[in-house]
């Protein structure tokens, strides 16, 4: 109970990552993002359609994570499980965009694979499974740049502390203006396919 927030928020952030990044990279190598890329279509509206399709569907595997987690497995969720489903899904939606960036500048699905190291694993060290303080150097000071923080955080101020979105709006904020960020990147990433 104490670390069931921890595994959520990096189970759901690894799972949504490899599926949307490998997605991406089957749909280019099936011809269907070149024969998007060949109409009119703007780039935004790709982006957008990606980022919502396999956003939806990350949505509902993460919600069904919080409830199996909370209504099977009887996990202590001293907070409200609305709040948590909906930190869960801007994780997800965060992950999708991320596994997209990441599957531009990947040729296949191995190479995603191999952004693992890269991507995933240093964001588990910043997830709260490890004391922040403890990190030498000031390495902690990384977490703000990490979206899995911001997730972990907002999930343990609400399973274990109780809070409520009063108390997690900054987690909130900060995981919205990552798919921001993320979305943007996306959109001038695919120049590399149209400049349109």
């Amino acid at each position: 109970n104490s670390l069931g927030y921890v595994l959520l928020g990096v189970l759901s952030f690894f799972f949504v990552f490899i599926i949307s990044g490998i997605s991406f990279v089957r749909e280019r190598e099936t011809g269907t993002l070149g024969r998007l890329m060949a109409t009119p279509i703007r780039r935004i509206s790709v982006v957008g359609g990606y980022t919502l399709g396999f956003g939806i569907l990350s949505a509902i595997q993460s919600a069904l994570i919080i409830l199996y987690s909370r209504y099977v497995l009887g996990m202590e969720f001293k907070g409200s499980v609305l709040l948590a489903i909906v930190i869960m899904i801007l994780l997800a939606f965060t992950a999708v965009s991320i596994g997209a960036f990441v599957s531009i500048f990947a040729n296949n699905e191995f190479q995603v694979m191999q952004f693992i190291p890269l991507i995933v694993v240093p964001q588990m060290f910043f997830s709260g499974l490890i004391t922040l303080d403890t990190l030498p150097y000031g390495l902690g000071k990384l977490a703000y740049f990490m979206p899995i923080y911001y997730g972990c955080s907002g999930l343990e101020k609400v399973l274990i502390k109780g809070f409520g979105i009063g108390d997690v709006w900054q987690e909130l904020v900060m995981l919205l203006v990552c798919i921001l960020i993320f979305f943007i990147l996306n959109v001038m990433a695919l120049k590399k396919y149209r400049k349109l």
